[in-house]
């Protein structure tokens, strides 16, 4: 179990936070300001600190800054009521480990938890470990959408905004499949999947698009190396069926690879 500061302001959401972490078996202590806040930080050295974003003046993206300039490898879960998108954009840029969007749910929650802090007891149903899913997506509703679906399967998922934080996101976790938007504003999904189809062939790639009645971009991610390809809008079964697809190869041609007699 770990040790949790939290940051947050007083009132319901505080408490309740403090009594599912405390269910969980964690270790919590409570801090209402974020001057506090950071004195506890620097003195507890907590294992995790989950962040309210949403004091006044911007105080939560300043303290979030203050802490991954204290530490870089702070393990932060970022607390946000903006439906704007901005806030979460600032934390992800900042290296939030997971950013929730207000209200959400205890299992939210606790899978936070898990994906910013992965444990040995973090495992699917036969007892192995997670399949691990990167979604890259720079539009904001649509990445909490994917990954609130994944996560709900079973998946163990991480998230991007950009095409480079997606290849970072590649570099720094074990990622089994990227499912990367094509059409996004710094490095495009087609340029993703070129690399990731260069340099890490082991991955499963599903590529999304909303189309174009110029170009079939969907065929040209096939063609760089995407192994699925869906067109926006699609049902989010269709998504998880491609995923358990991919996921089902990673494991037939890992069969093979351990088949002396293959």
């Amino acid at each position: 179990m770990a040790t949790i500061l939290v940051i947050a302001e007083g009132g319901i959401l505080l408490e309740q936070l403090d009594a599912a972490l405390r269910q969980l078996g964690h270790t919590v202590t409570l801090a209402t300001e974020w001057q506090a806040g950071w004195m506890l930080f620097e003195s507890t050295h907590p294992n995790i600190t989950i962040l309210s974003l949403d004091f006044a003046d911007g105080a939560g993206i300043e303290l979030l800054w203050k802490l991954r300039a204290a530490d870089p490898e702070a393990v932060v879960i970022g607390l946000t009521g903006d439906e704007t998108g901005g806030q979460y954009r600032g934390a992800r840029e900042l290296g939030a480990s997971v950013v929730l969007q207000k209200p959400f749910m205890p299992a939210d929650l606790d899978q936070a938890l898990r994906q910013a802090a992965p444990s040995a007891d973090s495992a699917g149903p036969s007892g192995g470990p997670l399949a691990s899913v990167l979604v890259v997506d720079d539009e904001v509703p649509i990445l909490q959408l994917l990954r609130k679906t994944l996560e709900g399967a079973g998946y163990q998922v991480w998230e991007a905004l950009t095409g480079h934080e997606g290849l970072r996101q590649v570099c720094a976790q074990s990622i089994d499949v990227v499912i990367t938007d094509i059409l996004m504003s710094d490095m495009d999904g087609l340029e993703m999947i070129g690399e990731l189809h260069r340099n890490f062939p082991t991955i499963r790639i599903i590529a999304i698009s909303g189309g174009s009645k110029y170009l079939d971009y969907c065929s040209v991610a096939k063609m760089l190396g995407a192994h699925e390809t869906l067109n926006k809008p699609f049902e989010l079964q269709e998504l998880l069926d491609a995923v358990a697809r991919q996921v089902g190869e990673i494991s037939y041609t890992d069969m093979k690879t351990t088949d002396p007699s293959s």
